[in-house]
């Protein structure tokens, strides 16, 4: 699995246009919820690979996904049929299951992650599985431009905490040492062993989001 997603991350390139605002999570609710059409039209760009995509784009897909209805980290019926499927080899169904997820929710990096393994398995096209590679690399790297990971006040914001691995693998960081959570700032703190590319020990990652709704209390 580290070599796939190693694999995935070299393939990928940093195609986001530079121009930023680092939208605020008040900022993406209030678009999410009073601004429906501007919100799906965004969600557009970022499916059609707009190359005037930028990062607040990717983070208004990312993170809008939270202020909807079909937020449910952890309780989506086609996430644990992902993940079994995909124990069982079954790549057809992996293909399938994902595709599923990403028409309500595109920025889901699991979703996004197994479209591209399956659709390359399964003999799709070229052009069709490097685009879930995009996608996944744009969400990465729009994450990593949020936040540096190196206190509550800069961690890295992700929507789900199963989403804390593929930031991790883009950091050449293997496995966590132990872990806490943070009950003040909402944050999970990870023990790692330092890389060249994340130089201290403690990373962060603020998952309010995911503790804020039912699901993830």
């Amino acid at each position: 699995m580290k070599r796939l997603f190693t694999v995935a991350i070299l393939l990928a390139t940093a195609s986001i246009a530079s121009a930023q605002l680092i939208l605020s999570k008040e900022t993406i609710q209030d678009i999410v919820k009073n601004e429906k059409s501007y919100y799906n039209d965004i969600v557009q760009v970022f499916n059609s690979d707009d190359p005037y995509l930028d990062i607040d784009d990717v983070a208004l897909v990312y993170y809008g996904h939270a202020f909807t209805p079909d937020y449910k980290p952890g309780k989506d019926n086609n996430e644990k049929l992902l993940k079994k499927y995909y124990e069982e080899d079954n790549f057809p169904k992996v293909y399938e299951t994902a595709k599923k997820i990403l028409e309500y929710n595109p920025a889901h990096l699991d979703a996004l992650f197994y479209a591209w393994i399956s659709a390359k398995t399964i003999g799709k096209g070229e052009e069709e599985y490097l685009s879930y590679v995009k996608k996944h690399q744009n969400v990465i790297t729009m994450i990593k431009t949020y936040g540096d990971g190196k206190s509550s006040s800069t961690a890295f914001r992700i929507v789900n905490p199963e989403d804390q691995k593929y930031v991790m693998y883009s950091l050449n960081i293997d496995s966590e040492i132990s872990h806490e959570l943070d009950t003040e700032s909402l944050c999970n703190i990870l023990i790692v062993r330092p890389t060249d590319e994340f130089k201290s020990s403690r990373l962060y990652f603020d998952i309010s989001l995911f503790l804020n709704t039912p699901s993830g209390k």
